[in-house]
Order: C-alpha cells, then sequence, then structure tokens
C-alpha cells in the first residue's frame, strides 16, 4: 500500500509540474476553453444553477462509463439535477493533459480526482479521464461533448 501512495504522489507530482509548465505556453484562446472547464466545475459543485444550462450546447453529446450509450443535453441537465439532490461533491481536483484550439473548436484533455459524498453518507474518492470538446458560440465557449472514463489504480 505504502509503494502504491509514493507511486501516486510522484505521478501526481511530475503531472503538476508539467501542468504548470504547459499552462505558460498556452494561447488565449486555449486559456480561455480551460477557464470554461473549471468554471463549470466550479458551478457544478456550488450547485448554484449554472450547470448546465450555461455551459452546454443544444447538440451536446455525452458518454461516461457508468452509461450504456451516448446522451444528449436534456438527460444531461435531468441527472445533473438529481445528482445533486443526491449527493455532493466534497472536494475535487483537475489536472489539464492538452488543449488544442483550431479555429471555433476546442478540444480539452485532463484528469480528475474527487471525493463525493452520497445520500448514505458514504464517501467514494474517484480519478477520471475527461475528453470534452468545445464551441464557441459568439465569445463563449460551449460543450458540444463530453466523455469520461474511470482510471483505476495499480491495486
Amino acid at each position: 500500500m505504502k509503494k502504491i501512495v509514493l507511486q501516486l504522489t510522484s505521478m501526481l507530482a511530475l503531472l503538476s509540474l508539467t501542468t504548470f509548465v504547459m499552462a505558460d505556453d498556452w494561447s488565449k484562446e486555449q486559456t480561455a476553453a480551460w477557464s470554461v472547464v473549471t468554471q463549470s466545475w466550479e458551478d457544478e459543485v456550488a450547485g448554484n444553477g449554472k450547470w448546465p444550462a450555461k455551459y452546454i450546447h443544444e447538440d451536446l453529446v455525452a458518454w461516461g462509463a457508468s452509461w450504456p450509450q451516448p446522451r444528449d443535453s436534456s438527460s444531461v441537465t435531468k441527472w445533473s439535477r438529481f445528482d445533486q439532490e443526491a449527493g455532493k461533491t466534497l472536494i475535487y481536483e483537475l489536472f489539464p493533459v492538452a488543449v488544442v484550439v483550431v479555429g471555433d473548436t476546442a478540444v480539452v484533455n485532463y484528469n480528475s480526482v474527487t471525493v463525493a459524498e452520497n445520500y448514505e453518507m458514504k464517501r467514494k474518492r474517484s480519478t477520471t479521464g475527461l475528453i470534452e470538446t468545445l464551441v464557441k458560440e459568439g465569445e463563449t465557449w460551449k460543450f458540444l461533448s463530453l466523455t469520461s472514463f474511470e482510471i483505476k489504480s495499480g491495486d
């Protein structure tokens, strides 16, 4: 167990260092796309009603490991409301891997580590990989595609 903790700590430290170096090289558009991702997380965790309505494109397609098939924007909205009532995220951290912007499209690859508490007050830690595509509408970035997968530890 000690070995796994040491490996995870080393990996996160290296990833964090890489993130700082990478973020320094980002363009204005890459920074803007990443800012939308981070703000959407802040709003979702705060439960202030801005996620997902403020952030998703009407033609959104989302698919994660816990879903049998892709979902549309109305499904994401419905389940987001349910998730907010059924539990809460206690803490999270985001680790950008790559942000690519071509014209009015951005693809953001990143990892998240979260600790959530469900309605039974049970806590669960998750590590997730995310690939999100955003499109620009006027001056605003909107999520067009959300894809996530669980990252399992080696234990």
